[in-house]
């Protein structure tokens, strides 16, 4: 940006980043992208607001949640929180592994139709009786 344009509006780093303003507000009330100044109550930013943005976007795609990107940006340790979010990956990817599985049997009974089936009905009764789908369906 050129000098005079030191500083931009909200609905500029809307424009700018391709995040809705309504969201770049909350961003700041959660300390994640914070304005450099305000002039007559509105937001002004600079361009390592940019930045900022592009830091949220990026961790959030990664998988982490709002709350945990605002405490790596106020200084929780990295390493932490980067392995604590490899285990929750970990522990959904094979949650929809076991769906994936689930469903591919299902589509593949010859029965047709769920309902019809003795083994989806066994593993209906194994996950009320406590065993996970996983548990459930390899019985």
């Amino acid at each position: 940006m050129c000098a005079e344009d030191a500083t931009f509006s909200i609905g500029r780093l809307a424009d700018l980043t391709g995040v809705p303003a309504t969201a770049l507000r909350y961003y700041d009330d959660r300390g994640l992208v914070r304005p450099i100044a305000r002039e007559a109550g509105r937001r002004r930013y600079d361009d390592t607001a940019i930045t900022q943005v592009g830091v949220v976007l990026v961790l959030r795609d990664a998988g982490f949640t709002l709350a945990e990107i605002g405490q790596l940006v106020n200084g929780e340790h990295w390493h932490d929180l980067a392995t604590r979010k490899l285990e929750e990956l970990d522990a959904l990817a094979t949650r929809v592994q076991v769906a994936r599985t689930a469903l591919e049997h299902a589509l593949a009974c010859p029965h047709g139709d769920p309902s019809e089936c003795p083994t989806f009905w066994s593993v209906v009764d194994a996950r009320v009786h406590g065993r996970s789908l996983a548990e459930a369906h390899s019985h």
